[in-house]
């Protein structure tokens, strides 16, 4: 993996550029060799490296957060928390935690 600082900012945009990485990276009109297919490439990849070390709650609400765009009240009632304050701490601890793990690699 690269070094570099990593904040949580940093793991959020990464996570809410990655479905657009995945449509980019099936996109058959752009050469493999395209910049934007790199990039995409690389965003799924450092995505995949951080799911490998979340539990099954943390990868739900990460996708339902990111991928799905849900907001904190639906991703509450999905996952069964009373409001959207406890999704909320669950979205920013996972991805504080994922900021965290990539330091201390």
């Amino acid at each position: 993996m690269i070094t570099m600082h990593v904040t949580p900012s940093f793991v959020e945009s990464v996570l809410s550029a990655y479905p657009f990485a995945l449509l980019i990276i099936r996109d058959e009109h752009l050469t493999d060799e395209s910049e934007l297919k790199k990039i995409s490439r690389l965003i799924v990849q450092f995505y995949t490296q951080w799911a490998v070390h979340l539990d099954l709650l943390e990868k739900e609400a990460i996708e339902l957060r990111y991928f799905k765009r849900k907001s904190f009240a639906e991703i509450a009632a999905q996952l069964g928390y009373e409001n959207h304050s406890s999704a909320k701490r669950l979205v920013d601890h996972t991805v504080k935690r994922i900021a965290e793990d990539i330091k201390s690699s």
